[in-house]
């Protein structure tokens, strides 16, 4: 009899037509035959039980990096892996090195300006950390000993899988979370008729996803430049006021201030010289338009560079470009202001770029809360004042002002005082300072995509591919609270938010106030109060 190999059955032969074959073949085939077909079985049955095994393994194993990476950081690493937690985090492309005078250079994080969004410290306590420790004019001095790095953890699904396969499912489970809440960037905008949606300046961090909740909480905690305010701490706002009365708020309480010759401790620098004479508010302007251009990615495709240019003055921030962008952001630069950490970053190349060699330079350093000009020398986030004078020996022609801290902090209690909730205990960005900076001016300012368009998105910059919510919400700097009170400011059109992202903002010198505060007796007594 012709017998042929039973696997043939199941490949050419129906199920029912392979269990007779199958009985036939066992009545026929030898002993020994038998055996070695029910080994081939066995074998079989095995191979398809251990797919089956595996593939309920990794369903198990991403369920568990689900939980477990939300809300227990050592189990996490205890199964996956630093690296494998991590991965799912919005983090900074590379580590710059920052300057740090003759000592040497230490690593650091990128720009928390740059890249606002959560960036990992230490595993066991992921405080997202986004600017730099103290540093310190004293402690330049001293030899900066170099750390060892320490061994990055594996975990044990590394350690079962191996490097390549266990890195290709990190990829595949990790490699894009949607948010824990669901939140996007449409949700915290309002319909206004057929102007479209809108920014709603009511936002609270109430209305966060659980990411950047935690974000605003771990900076409320850290309290880095020790702000203490007796009268307005928790944000407890009195009454909300009008844009009119926010506008007369600000011109009375947020003094524009730039560092000059005379001040202390700086009249006792070889160095001060350098420092303009005049301050900023006198030597420029005043100019009759201004416009304020973010970095913000909806300006990708906006198609406003003609309109921008058009300004009699314009403003960028850090190291945002103009080539190659001119048909949406322009190419006319006659401000920009910076921040001290894009001075000191290798990266931004700040000595040698032609990129801050045109127009005037603006640039500014937070410093503690209630400290002096002397405190604050000796203790700024970066070495603003040792690259200053390194760029004025390089560019003695060009105007370079360093904004007074004080103006900061001014700001950010305006901040505070018109919001119904405690915000980050940081200064505020370089957009808002930038905006009220150009309201000292111009007569009239036009800030371009601080609110976001029709052409919102989460890309952070137009001029990057990196994309993060916090780019729009804030992490490190309110930002959330800036965009609240820019839109109760507005002037213009709503329908000019929405199709070109443009808020319309009268410059200090184009209002009285006499008339505001008579007409708005609550608003006075306000005021009067926040003087005390």
């Amino acid at each position: 009899m012709f017998f042929v190999y039973p696997g043939f059955c199941h490949h050419f032969l129906p199920s029912f037509a392979c269990l007779q074959y199958l009985y036939l073949f066992a009545l026929t085939v030898p002993g020994a035959a038998m055996d070695r077909v029910s080994l081939l079985w066995r074998l079989r049955r095995r191979a398809r039980r251990g797919v089956f095994c595996m593939a309920l393994f990794c369903m198990t194993m991403a369920v568990l990096y689900t939980l477990c990476a939300e809300n227990s950081v050592p189990v996490t690493d205890a199964i996956f892996g630093v690296r494998a937690r991590t991965r799912a985090q919005p983090r900074a492309h590379t580590i710059v090195k920052v300057l740090r005078g003759a000592g040497g250079s230490k690593p650091m994080y990128v720009d928390p300006q740059k890249l606002p969004g959560v960036i990992p410290g230490d595993p066991q306590k992921p405080i997202p950390v986004l600017s730099s420790l103290n540093y310190s004019m004293e402690a330049s001095q001293k030899e900066q000993h170099p750390v060892s790095k320490e061994r990055e953890r594996h975990g044990l699904l590394a350690w079962l899988l191996g490097r390549p396969l266990s890195h290709a499912l990190e990829t595949v489970i990790g490699g894009r979370r949607k948010d824990p809440a669901g939140h996007k960037v449409e949700d915290f905008f309002v319909a206004k008729g057929k102007g479209g949606m809108i920014w709603n300046d009511e936002m609270s961090s109430s209305m966060l996803d659980k990411r950047l909740k935690k974000v605003v909480q771990n900076y409320q905690a850290m309290n880095k430049y020790g702000v203490n305010l007796s009268r307005s701490e928790g944000g407890k706002r009195r009454v909300k006021l009008s844009g009119p009365e926010l506008l007369c708020q600000l011109k009375e309480l947020v003094k524009i201030t730039t560092l000059t010759p005379e001040m202390e401790p700086f009249t006792k620098f070889p160095w001060a010289s350098q420092l303009p004479a005049r301050p900023l508010t006198s030597a420029l302007g005043p100019f009759k338009t201004c416009a304020v251009v973010s970095s913000a990615g909806s300006l990708r495709n906006s198609g406003l560079g003609k309109e921008i240019d058009a300004h009699d003055a314009v403003v960028r921030f850090n190291a945002a470009p103009t080539v190659g962008f001119e048909k949406d952001v322009g190419s006319k630069t006659t401000v920009r202001l910076i921040n001290s950490q894009v001075m000191a970053s290798e990266d931004h190349h700040f000595l040698s770029s032609s990129l801050y060699s045109s127009g005037t330079l603006v640039a500014w350093d937070p410093a503690p809360f209630s400290s002096d000009l002397s405190e604050w020398y000796n203790n700024t986030d970066y070495p603003i004042f040792k690259q200053y004078q390194r760029y004025r020996r390089l560019h003695p022609q060009q105007l370079f002002y360093i904004l007074h801290p004080s103006m900061e902090w001014q700001l950010w209690k305006q901040l505070q005082d018109n919001m119904a909730e405690p915000i980050q205990k940081n200064p505020p960005s370089s957009g808002l300072l930038g905006t009220v900076l150009m309201m000292s001016l111009c007569d009239v300012v036009h800030v371009y995509e601080f609110l976001p368009s029709r052409r919102k998105t989460e890309l952070c910059h137009y001029y990057q591919n990196f994309r993060d919510a916090a780019c729009t919400m804030g992490a490190y700097h309110p930002l959330l609270y800036e965009k609240n009170l820019v839109k109760r400011m507005n002037q213009g059109f709503e329908k000019d938010i929405y199709n070109r992202g443009r808020v319309t903002l009268p410059g200090f010198n184009t209002f009285d106030c006499t008339q505001i505060s008579n007409s708005s007796t609550s608003s006075k007594a306000y005021m009067k109060d926040l003087k005390v």
